[in-house]
C-alpha cells in the first residue's frame, strides 16, 4: 500500500493540475437600450417575411420572389446548410461504440530453411484460414469531449442557416433598391420630357419672335443654352435608369438584352410605408448577421471547452467476437469461435513541450475576439436603424415642405400662362415657370425615392421580416467570458 500512495498522490496531481486549468462561463448578452433614439419602444415591429409587400407593387413583389427562387446563391445558401446538418450527424456518431464486421481467407506455407522450419525437422506449416466476425470499438466520453464536438457542430449549423437567412435579405433588399432606382430614373425621365417640351417651346417662339423683330438673339439663345441643359440631363438619367434595370436582369439571372421592366405611363411611386422598429434587444435575434456572430461565438466556446479535456486522460474500449477455422465447412461451428474484450486503453499526457497548453490558450484568445468583435457588431447595427429611421423621418419631412413649394410653383406657372395670354410677358417666362413647377416635382420624387430606399434600408438594419412563429428570443448563454 505505501508503495502505490506516491502514484496514487502523483495522479490526483496530475488530474487537479487538469481542472486548475479553468473554464468559461456564460456571460450576460450584450445591453441594448431601452428604445431607439429616434423611434419609440411601445409599438412592435411586425413585419412579415415577405416584408418587400409593404410598398403594395405587384411588379416588386413579382422581382424579389422570383429572384429568391431562382437566384444560384439561394441554392448554396440551401446547400451549406445541408452540408451543416451532415456535420452535426458525423459528430454525433462519436457518442455511439464503432461496429464492423469482417471477413478473410489466406492460405500459408513456411520456409524448410527458417529457423522454425529446421526446428521443425525440415517440414512446413501449410493451410487455409477462414475467418469472420464482428469488432466493435468505443472511446468513452467521460469528459464531455465528443459532446463539445457536436455542439460545434450544432453552432455551425445554426451559423449556416443564419447566412441562408442573410442572402435572402440581401437579394430581397438588392432588388428593392435597384428597383426603385429604376421607378425613379423612369419618372425623372418623364418629368424631364415635358420641361424639354416646354424648352424646345420656346426655341420655336423666340426664333419666330427673332425673325418677327420682336425679340432679341440673346433671349433665342438663352432659350436654346436651358434646351441643351435639359437634354444633357436628359441623358445622364438614361443612363441611370439602363443601368439599374440591368442590375435587376443580372439578380433575376437573365440576360441584359432580353430584360425589361414592365413600364406603365400611368405608375406613381407609392408612399413611404412606416416601419416601426420595436424593441432593440430584438435585433439581436433577428439581424442574420449577429446570428451568424452569435453561432460561430458558440462553436468557439465548444472548442474551447474541448481544448481544455486535452489535459483529461482519454479511455477507449475494444473487443471482437468471430470465427476461425482450417475449412470452410466448419467456419462457423461453435468450436470455431473466438473473442476477445479489452483492452481497455488510458492514455494520460505527462509531457508535450506545452503543446495541449498552447491549443487552450489559442482557443481562448480566438473565442474572446469573436465576443469582442461581436459587441461591436451590435452597437453597429444599433447605429444603422437610427441612421435609416433618421433619413426616413428626413424624406417624410422633405416631401412635406416640396409639397407647399410645389402648390405655389404650380400656381407660380399658371399665373405666367395667363399674363402671357393676355400679352403681358413672353413664353420664355412661362417656360420657366413651368421649367420651375416640373424642378420642384422632380425634387419631390427624388425626396419620396430616398424615403423608399431608407425604408429597404431600416428593413435590412433590422434583419428582415419575421414570421409570427418565427420571432425567436435572442439565444441565451452563447456570448461568454472567461472566468
Amino acid at each position: 500500500m505505501n508503495k502505490t500512495r506516491p502514484l496514487i498522490i502523483a495522479l490526483m496531481s496530475l488530474l487537479g493540475g487538469c481542472a486548475a486549468q479553468g473554464s468559461f462561463a456564460p456571460a450576460p448578452e450584450p445591453v441594448t437600450p431601452p428604445s431607439y433614439r429616434n423611434a419609440p419602444a411601445e409599438v412592435p415591429n411586425t413585419l412579415q417575411a415577405n416584408w418587400w409587400r409593404i410598398y403594395q407593387d405587384p411588379v416588386l413583389n413579382h422581382l424579389v420572389e422570383t429572384v429568391q427562387e431562382r437566384n444560384p446563391y439561394s441554392e448554396v445558401a440551401l446547400l451549406r446548410v445541408a452540408e451543416a446538418q451532415a456535420g452535426v450527424q458525423s459528430a454525433s456518431a462519436d457518442l455511439l461504440p464503432n461496429v464492423g464486421f469482417g471477413a478473410s481467407a489466406d492460405k500459408s506455407h513456411t520456409s524448410v530453411n527458417t529457423p522454425l522450419g529446421k526446428l521443425l525437422g525440415g517440414r512446413t506449416i501449410a493451410g487455409k484460414t477462414y475467418k469472420l466476425g464482428v469488432s466493435a470499438s468505443w472511446q468513452l466520453d467521460l469528459w464531455g469531449r465528443v459532446a463539445q464536438a457536436v455542439e460545434a457542430a450544432k453552432a455551425q449549423a445554426g451559423a449556416a442557416e443564419a447566412v441562408k437567412r442573410q442572402i435572402a435579405l440581401v437579394l430581397a433588399s438588392e432588388v428593392a433598391v435597384a428597383y426603385w432606382q429604376f421607378r425613379a430614373a423612369d419618372a425623372d425621365h418623364a418629368l424631364l420630357a415635358k420641361i424639354r417640351e416646354e424648352r424646345a417651346e420656346a426655341v420655336r417662339l423666340g426664333a419666330l419672335r427673332l425673325d418677327a423683330g420682336l425679340g432679341t438673339e440673346q433671349d433665342w439663345l438663352d432659350a436654346k443654352v436651358e434646351l441643351a441643359k435639359v437634354e444633357a440631363e436628359m441623358s445622364e438619367v438614361h443612363v441611370k435608369r439602363a443601368m439599374a434595370e440591368q442590375e435587376l436582369a443580372t439578380l433575376m439571372v437573365e440576360p441584359v438584352k432580353d430584360f425589361r421592366v414592365p413600364s406603365d405611363p400611368a405608375y406613381r411611386l407609392p408612399a413611404i410605408p412606416q416601419v416601426a422598429p420595436g424593441l432593440p434587444a430584438v435585433i439581436l435575434a433577428r439581424r442574420p448577421d449577429l446570428m451568424e456572430s452569435t453561432q460561430n461565438i458558440r462553436a468557439l466556446l465548444a472548442v474551447e471547452r474541448i481544448a481544455e479535456t486535452a489535459f483529461y486522460p482519454s479511455i477507449s474500449l475494444t473487443s471482437a467476437y468471430g470465427f476461425a477455422s482450417s475449412q470452410l465447412k466448419s467456419a462457423v461451428n461453435h468450436s470455431s469461435r473466438e473473442f476477445s474484450i479489452g483492452p481497455l486503453a488510458l492514455y494520460l499526457p505527462l509531457f508535450d513541450a506545452g503543446r495541449n497548453q498552447a491549443n487552450l490558450d489559442a482557443a481562448r484568445s480566438r473565442y474572446r475576439q469573436a465576443v469582442d468583435v461581436h459587441q461591436v457588431s451590435v452597437l453597429i447595427a444599433l447605429r444603422e436603424v437610427d441612421d435609416a429611421l433618421v433619413q426616413v423621418e428626413a424624406a417624410n419631412e422633405q416631401m412635406r415642405t416640396l409639397g407647399l413649394s410645389l402648390a405655389a410653383s404650380q400656381r407660380a406657372s399658371a399665373v405666367a400662362r395667363a399674363r402671357f395670354e393676355h400679352g403681358q410677358n413672353t413664353y420664355q417666362k412661362v417656360a420657366s415657370a413651368r421649367a420651375g413647377a416640373l424642378a420642384v416635382e422632380r425634387s419631390l420624387v427624388r425626396s419620396q425615392t430616398e424615403g423608399l430606399l431608407a425604408t429597404v434600408r431600416l428593413v435590412a438594419a433590422l434583419g428582415g421580416g419575421w414570421e409570427a412563429a418565427e420571432g425567436a428570443k435572442p439565444a441565451k448563454d452563447v456570448v461568454a467570458r472567461s472566468d
